[in-house]
């Protein structure tokens, strides 16, 4: 019995092998199924980066992949496959179709890269003219420095030099560029002069004997205040050619400099121009200013008029001033409304209503001006339009799209150049907000500016823009630390640096709020922490820095809003001193005799982004 049940059992089919067998095929399947389908299963941005990692057979199917994933881009697809297929003709006609498609686009901007790169490689000439394209629609310094670099190796150096000459200033490569393609020393040394390059173009004229170069090295000289070389030079000039114009005025110039004031002026009496008349009324002002006084009157310039209405305020001539200053509000100088605001004033002193009417009309004709709104005591009286419609829709999901496969620098410039290119105002709108929400706060605000310059009926997004509130939190918990109104902060970081957390000026102010390197030690040591010099581009230390500042400068001038805004850019012992003139004894006065136009023109574009900040955010008005 038990033999019998042994050999049935052997006789039977051993199940377990087949079961294995069976999951071994499942698995295999889906495995071979996973390996053929896996394009289908990845991720945008896992397809793309394989794809521009892959050889061009592997590539092209990738990229054809995430063109079906992602429709709205198809148009880039086809370009990074066309990339990839270099240099075959099929590939060349694909993007020379993406540019057609598009023109103004990025997809049409890469698309001119490649093809400059292509023709360039095989030393076609419209290699230079792809470049250029690409550069019209999106001028990046280190593509406009490859050009350079392209036509010096196929021996256009003139053409290399143009492209280096533009870049100085901007890439430390650029002056050794200008060195190597410039082969006629008078043209390099003029564009370094004109560049800030002096010691270089005093350095390049060097070994040239050419007649030719005695200007050039008299204005470098002039520029780098060697005044005693300077004037050999000029005397040099003039030996050769006694006539010349420019020569004389130069020459006079640094015997001015140098305190020959009589025979600067003798000199400058032989020069008929009117920048030899000026720096004639120039060097009279102090000794003869009748004399000085007609020859401004009768000048060009209207800032050579503001300096004649100065003469004759502190003459006490007051009514010979008013009509220079009617004529330079009727001008396009910057300092219009501060004429057209004296006028008013003066009008107002001498209880002139002619004058008066005319002051207020003019200051009426500027526009959205403080000064404008000064005179009226009055706030800004916003007309909005109508809230603007949804568009741009298909340029925002590109902007998407490019987004999630961490191609944010072509989204960020199919934002900026569909702003630049839209024809309808809704879609410059919808660009500006959508770069405000990827973080370019700083290109919105300029966007948003321009159109309500040029558009002043617009809808409040657009001032909203114009006149933002970034980093809030930061702005508000600075404000509240120090006492300050924090609208006061954003209109002094609009006007310093327009909201761009790296900015820094010629002068070396730095970050959003433009402090200068000695304020900051000073902060520092005032606050009693370590601030360290790079500590200036980050926002909430900069933030920070400024808003102790403005609390600083409110202190000491009692709380005094205006005379704070002009000390933050013309210093507080500035202040003090112009507040002593004798001819400052009102509020209106002071605007006249600040000493320094910058610092005029600083007190109104500030106090201007108060009101409008007020206007905009009334729940922010304490």
């Amino acid at each position: 019995m038990r033999l019998s049940l042994l050999n049935e059992r052997r006789q039977r089919p051993d199940l377990r092998w087949f079961l294995v067998l069976v999951v071994l095929l499942v698995v295999t399947g889906m495995a071979y199924y996973a390996w053929t389908q896996r394009d289908a299963l990845r991720a945008p941005l896992d397809l793309y980066r394989v794809a521009q990692a892959a050889e061009p057979a592997r590539a092209l199917p990738l990229y054809g992949r995430l063109g079906e994933k992602l429709p709205e881009i198809k148009e880039y697809t086809a370009l990074w496959a066309a990339a990839s297929a270099m240099p075959d003709l099929s590939a060349v006609r694909t993007l020379q179709d993406v540019i057609a498609l598009r023109p103004q686009s990025p997809a049409a901007y890469e698309a001119h890269i490649v093809l400059a790169r292509y023709y360039a490689g095989s030393g076609a000439p419209q290699a230079k003219d792809e470049y250029l394209a690409a550069l019209a629609l999106n001028d990046e310094e280190a593509l406009r420095l490859e050009l350079a670099r392209r036509l010096e190796e196929q021996g256009d150096d003139q053409g290399a030099y143009a492209q280096y000459v533009r870049l100085l200033n901007k890439l430390p490569d650029a002056f050794e560029g200008v060195r190597r393609s410039g082969h006629d020393p008078l043209v390099v040394a003029k564009d370094l002069i004109a560049a800030g390059y002096d010691s270089d173009a005093l350095d390049t004229l060097r070994t040239s004997a050419d007649l030719a170069a005695l200007p050039l090295r008299a204005q470098a000289l002039t520029t780098l205040e060697r005044n005693a070389e300077a004037e050999t030079a000029y005397r040099q000039w003039l030996a050769q050619n006694p006539s010349d114009a420019a020569a004389k005025t130069g020459l006079a110039g640094v015997l001015a400099q140098e305190g020959h004031a009589d025979e600067a002026l003798a000199l400058y009496k032989t020069v008929d121009t009117a920048d030899s008349r000026l720096a004639q009324a120039d060097l009279l002002a102090a000794q003869k200013p009748d004399e000085a006084l007609a020859l401004y009157k009768d000048s060009p310039y209207p800032v050579a008029w503001w300096t004649a209405t100065g003469i004759l305020e502190k003459q006490g001539h007051i009514t010979e001033t008013l009509p220079l200053y009617a004529r330079i509000a009727k001008s396009d100088a910057d300092f219009a409304d501060d004429a057209a605001y004296r006028l008013l004033i003066l009008g107002q002193k001498l209880g002139d209503q002619g004058t008066q009417a005319q002051g207020q009309a003019l200051l009426d004709g500027l526009g959205l001006d403080w000064l404008a709104l000064r005179a009226r005591k009055a706030g800004p009286n916003l007309e909005l339009a109508p809230a603007a419609a949804a568009a741009g829709q298909d340029i925002l999901a590109k902007a998407r799209a490019l987004t999630v496969i961490g191609r944010a620098d072509l989204a960020h410039l199919e934002l900026i150049l569909a702003a630049r290119n839209a024809g309808a105002p809704e879609v410059g709108l919808a660009m500006a907000q959508a770069l405000v929400a990827a973080g370019d706060v700083s290109a919105a605000q300029e966007i948003a500016a321009t159109y309500v310059g040029d558009h002043p009926y617009a809808p409040a997004a657009f001032w909203w823009l114009s006149y933002p509130q970034p980093y809030s939190a930061t702005v508000r918990a600075a404000a509240k630390e120090f006492g300050v109104d924090p609208l006061l902060v954003w209109s002094v970081m609009r006007a310093e640096s327009r909201y761009d957390a790296e900015a820094l000026s010629s002068v070396g102010a730095r970050g959003l709020m433009q402090v200068m390197p000695p304020t900051q030690t000073y902060i520092a040591e005032q606050l009693k922490e370590d601030i360290p010099p790079g500590a200036a581009f980050i926002p909430e230390t900069n933030i920070r820095m400024g808003a102790w500042y403005l609390h600083y400068l409110l202190q000491y001038f009692k709380g005094d809003q205006e005379l704070t805004i002009a000390a933050y850019n013309g210093g507080p012992g500035s202040v003090d001193t112009w507040l002593k003139d004798p001819l400052v004894s009102s509020r209106e006065d002071l605007i006249r005799w600040i000493g320094f136009g910058q610092t005029r023109e600083y007190l109104e574009r500030v106090s201007l982004n108060y009101q409008m900040y007020r206007a905009l955010y009334p729940a922010d008005v304490h």
